[in-house]
């Protein structure tokens, strides 16, 4: 069960690495709002047969009794995220933005620990500090003494604000856990579709510029970022919990780095170095966390209290 539950994560940050490749692409034919809402409707229209043909749910029912959570992640999961990471992508590259987005494990046991009183070790901060240096790296591109008088890509910013934003997604979407997975994503979809139909005013869509090539990618936004990514991520939260489920987020610049060779990409040294303290301080992290969790559960095997 928890072989699967690591696989369905890996699977939701590959296809989430893929997201930042294609979206980077995407943006310049579609301006972000109508990135963001192609790629949901899709999604939509895939989901609400899908979800009808597995799980049969009774939408109404479904509706009345959770309409509150279902609003408030589609607002911040759906709408909100999306359209600052693809605005993001205007600005910065691909690899910086998935290391960036490296950060949400730190981000959401900051939020944890402040808005769910959980506790944090010295090693735990020690291991937050550390990432959060990596991302300096990236950001001041190696130079981190120029800290103060760096100017900073306002892509890079936009990204932060979005990695906060999916972090409050993970830790607040425990509570649809008990919704049917597929019925769950596809509401999500069609409310974040709907709030998004009066932004679109606000960046008109110029058919001169679509090409083939951004056709082809909002239909793999459509598919595998917006219903592989999401249907895998709330599976892998569900059985591993947000803690450990965030932990596979470090993969997502490994895999966008990969990518990002694979179609002759330039990888600058700072981003090199930088992804890989940003990943050793969550491994620091990750690792305390596995023994904790460990001496909790060898005390409660015992009949002892740590």
């Amino acid at each position: 069960m928890k072989a699967r539950a690591w696989l369905f994560l890996i699977l939701a940050n590959l296809f989430w690495a893929g997201n930042l490749m294609f979206g980077k692409a995407v943006t310049s034919d579609f301006p972000p709002i109508w990135a963001s809402f192609l790629r949901w409707v899709i999604a939509a229209v895939v989901l609400i047969p899908l979800a009808q043909l597995v799980e049969k749910p009774n939408w109404l029912k479904v509706w009345k009794n959770n309409w509150g959570i279902l609003l408030f992640l589609s607002l911040v999961g759906v709408v909100s995220y999306t359209l600052l990471t693809y605005t993001a992508l205007q600005h910065t590259s691909s690899t910086n933005g998935s290391l960036i987005n490296s950060l949400t494990p730190a981000v959401m046991i900051v939020l944890s620990l402040v808005f769910l009183k959980e506790k944090i070790t010295g090693w735990q901060g020690a291991g937050l500090v550390l990432s959060f240096l990596g991302v300096l790296t990236v950001l001041t591109k190696g130079h981190l003494l120029g800290l103060f008088s760096t100017h900073y890509n306002q892509g890079d910013g936009i990204m932060l604000v979005a990695v906060f934003l999916w972090a409050i997604y993970s830790i607040v979407g425990k509570r649809g856990q008990h919704l049917p997975p597929i019925t769950f994503v596809a509401f999500t979809a069609c409310i974040g579709v709907i709030c998004m139909i009066p932004l679109l005013f606000f960046q008109p869509l110029h058919l001169e510029n679509i090409t083939t090539f951004g056709i082809t990618g909002i239909i793999y936004l459509g598919l595998f970022p917006s219903i592989g990514s999401f249907l895998f991520w709330n599976q892998g939260v569900k059985e591993l919990g947000p803690g450990k489920a965030s932990i596979t987020m470090n993969l997502m610049p490994i895999f966008t780095a990969i990518l990002s060779v694979m179609i002759g990409q330039e990888l600058l040294i700072s981003q090199i170095v930088g992804g890989i303290i940003v990943i050793a301080g969550m491994l620091l992290s990750a690792n305390l966390m596995r023994r904790k969790a460990a001496s909790r559960a060898f005390w409660k095997r015992t009949g002892r209290t740590a």
